[in-house]
């Protein structure tokens, strides 16, 4: 694996795979800080970048679980401000299209560029505030024709990071308390996972992996600095590998970590099921070159490259997460080779 990763330029780079509910295999390599030559380990931090959008699914079917909304329910029921495609002011955006990117909400890339395109540490502007202003007709940052589609919601699927923002303050307003304080304690100290946060000033800066891009010209790697953005519930989380694995071994195991029911077994069959013909949620199908089809979900940021994913017949998992970027051909070549390896 090391050979691998020096030939595709990735500074660091940690990997777990699970079995019958419980890590296998695990292993780190490279570095997590490359101008002070410190290694990747056990505890190395990493941006998992959009596979946070497995952890909202997550934290917002643990209030459906507790029956505290329906999935065909109109989302302004919980909101303090109104969402509506301007175009379509009379179809409901609801928290079933949220779950499958059909809610109609655009990714304004020329807006969102300004937060997405640097890296300049934890969001200074609060989750409620940047979406209101996004969403609402009445918003600063509201534009009717770059913010929404011009098609009615449930109607297609197209990828949706402000929808899966939205969806972490929904989890705010249902739950009543914020939304990263909600997922540390109903998911994140409830699978062990204590040293995983949504926000760099809630961790020790010396565990985070620093993201880093190779430099052809000058032949060495570049710090882009640690990056965040207001929209972080669609993908700023930072986790380690083995700590990710306990929230995979939990999915997997129907909810049941270390012998405690910590997430509801029947919104995991619902969001997850082990026949991926019933319809899903959130993850995405991954096949495999021997014909298995996975649920997974990939991650991508500056600096960052990330991947979970499953089979749900035999309910193998396989975690990793690099703070640099890899090729499509290469890490479809790790993957295959991670998850096919005999413990």
């Amino acid at each position: 694996m090391s050979a691998e990763l020096i030939k595709e330029h990735i500074p660091g780079f940690a990997a777990c795979t699970i079995e019958k509910g419980k890590i296998v295999w695990s292993g780190y390599y490279g570095y997590q800080d490359v101008e002070r030559k410190i290694p990747v380990t056990k505890g190395t931090l990493f941006m998992i970048a959009s596979v946070s959008k497995t952890i909202t699914a997550a934290a917002l079917m643990q209030l459906y679980a507790k029956g505290k909304f329906r999935l065909d329910d109109d989302i302004n029921k919980y909101l303090d401000f109104k969402v509506v495609n301007p175009t379509y002011p009379t179809i409901p955006v609801t928290f079933r299209q949220l779950l499958r990117h059909r809610s109609s909400i655009a990714d304004n890339h020329e807006y969102l560029g300004q937060f997405w395109n640097v890296n300049k540490g934890d969001p200074t502007i609060p989750l409620s505030a940047f979406l209101k202003n996004y969403l609402s007709v009445t918003g600063a940052n509201f534009n009717k024709e770059k913010n929404f589609y011009g098609y009615p919601p449930g109607s297609y699927q197209v990828y949706s990071n402000i929808g899966f923002a939205l969806i972490g303050y929904l989890v705010e307003r249902i739950a009543g308390e914020p939304f990263d304080q909600f997922c540390k304690k109903r998911i994140f100290e409830p699978l062990s996972m204590n040293n995983t946060a949504w926000f760099l000033r809630d961790l020790d800066s010396n565990q985070v992996a620093r993201p880093y891009y190779y430099s052809d010209s000058l032949h060495q790697f570049v710090s882009y600095g640690f990056g965040g953005y207001p929209d972080f519930p669609a993908g700023q989380l930072r986790t380690s590998a083995d700590q990710l694995a306990s929230f995979l071994i939990g999915w997997t195991q129907n909810g049941k970590w270390s012998g405690k029911q910590v997430m509801d077994s029947a919104t995991i069959q619902l969001m997850t099921p082990d026949f991926v013909d019933l319809g899903f949620y959130t993850w995405i199908l991954y096949p495999m070159e021997n014909g298995k089809i996975l649920y997974s979900h990939p991650g991508g940021d500056n600096g960052a490259l990330s991947y979970i994913m499953f089979d749900p017949s035999t309910k193998k998992g396989l975690v990793l997460l690099a703070n640099g970027r890899i090729k499509a051909g290469e890490i479809r070549k790790i993957i295959n080779l991670l998850f096919n390896r005999t413990p």
